[in-house]
């Protein structure tokens, strides 16, 4: 084991304190998980899911043997907004439920994948273990292996109804958003913690190569919506670019360059323009059937919704005929009742507010917030690791939001599970008692 301990202390994985310097085995366990979770997230179905259990068991199991545990919360009060917004979503789900007197228990196994990860979150606490340094070596290989994937077999998934990006476990939209996300991750951590050796700084241009690659293949605008948040993000907190003069002429150059990619790729140019024409035709009493106009309408509609019935909302499917409400009917379509009762609205703020009604509404409002404030705090700091986490944390808050926009980001188990993984173990190297 001391070879082991030795190895990852001297890659800063697992910092020696200076008394200890032997890694127990549910750490060395610990360390593997948080390293092989993200590496198929999006290749293999239910790989991250399994992983992130592997880690609320060993959490699970050490918190209830040590005489620390929970104690390091008191009088962190940041600690405690994060567990609040990690636990919010099952809270809110079984609020909607008991008001609404129908108890529906598989409604709540997407929900309680943040709410284990309290624990795993005050595990972490106690550890000295950087999760970033782990994932800038997991976001590009699992660039990497998705890109094999996609090369053998670019539309694996079910029901692809066009040449969209797609693998067995993942449909073209989520795969563009996720893509896009590792993508950046690899460009934010690009010498994070001092000039990068060539291998690594080889494998993270890599990956960012291959997540353009991927997000033009699948066609996701959702992934794409998040792209100038990100670039912003990048500019101000991790290349640390402050004067305005600066700022607007990178982000133009950057725009040029976006610019020019939309012009040689027809895939991307054609989506972005159709997005414009279907918008104008919607505003101009054309099709509301179209995939933005679609959109539109079911923000329209989920608005009306929630003020029918805000306290408890609808749960999952249980919606009323559009047409019954007066708002909603001069615009309610066949398509739009389908796309509410079995697509939802296509937002994940609105549609949690429409499952939970206020508490669901609340509760997402935490869940982006809660963690945004932190990291971004986070991302302030002088100490190397904490700073770090702040930053890619930031990254993945703004990113998973913008997508949230136009999808619901939370409804599939292994994008929320993605969630408590990522949140949980940024959030925890931030708040750390100890720094590492």
């Amino acid at each position: 084991m001391a070879p082991l301990s030795r190895l990852l202390a001297n890659k800063g994985i697992y910092p020696s304190n200076g008394k200890n310097t032997q890694v127990s085995i549910p750490d060395l366990l610990t360390v593997a998980c948080l390293a092989l979770a993200p590496l198929c997230f999006l290749s293999v179905r239910s790989w991250t899911i399994l992983f992130v259990f592997f880690l609320f068991l060993i959490a699970a199991w050490e918190l209830a043997h040590t005489d620390r545990g929970f104690a390091v919360l008191q009088g962190q009060k940041a600690a405690q907004w994060t567990i609040a917004a990690l636990a919010s979503s099952f809270l809110a789900v079984l609020m909607g439920e008991l008001l609404r007197g129908n108890m529906q228990v598989g409604l709540l196994d997407g929900p309680s994948r943040p709410l284990l990860a309290v624990l795993l979150f005050v595990y972490l606490l106690h550890k000295p273990i950087d999760f970033v340094r782990l994932l800038e070596w997991s976001a590009p290989i699992s660039l990497v292996i998705l890109c094999g994937l996609l090369w053998m077999h670019p539309y694996d998934f079910v029901n692809n109804p066009s040449e969209r990006f797609g693998t067995v476990a993942v449909d073209p939209l989520t795969l563009g958003q996720y893509a896009t996300l590792l993508g950046f991750i690899c460009l934010f951590t690009l010498n994070m913690y001092g000039p990068d050796s060539l291998v690594l700084k080889a494998l993270k241009i890599l990956g960012i190569l291959m997540a353009i690659w991927i997000s033009v293949g699948t066609a996701s605008r959702s992934g794409w919506a998040a792209i100038p948040v990100l670039v912003v993000i990048w500019v101000v907190c991790v290349q640390k670019i402050r004067k305005p003069q600066r700022i607007f002429w990178l982000l133009f150059g950057l725009a040029l360059l976006g610019f020019a990619i939309g012009k040689l790729v027809p895939t991307v140019s054609d989506r972005i323009a159709l997005v414009a024409t279907e918008y104008i035709a919607y505003l101009h009493g054309g099709s509301h059937d179209t995939s933005t106009g679609l959109r539109i309408s079911l923000l329209r509609a989920a608005g009306f919704l929630f003020l029918e019935q805000p306290l408890f909302g609808y749960g999952d499917t249980h919606y009323p005929a559009l047409t019954s409400i007066p708002a909603i009917a001069s615009f309610s379509t066949e398509a739009l009742q389908f796309a509410v009762v079995h697509n939802g609205v296509h937002n994940e703020i609105m549609q949690s507010a429409l499952r939970s009604g206020i508490f669901g509404l609340v509760s997402s409002i935490l869940m982006f917030v809660v963690p945004a404030v932190v990291f971004y705090r986070g991302s302030t700091s002088t100490v190397p690791s904490i700073r770090a986490a702040g930053l890619i944390g930031l990254c993945y808050t703004a990113a998973v939001f913008c997508f949230g926009l136009s999808t619901e980001t939370f409804n599939l188990k292994y994008t929320v599970s993605f969630y408590a993984l990522m949140v949980s173990a940024l959030a925890a190297q931030v708040l750390r008692p100890q720094p590492v």
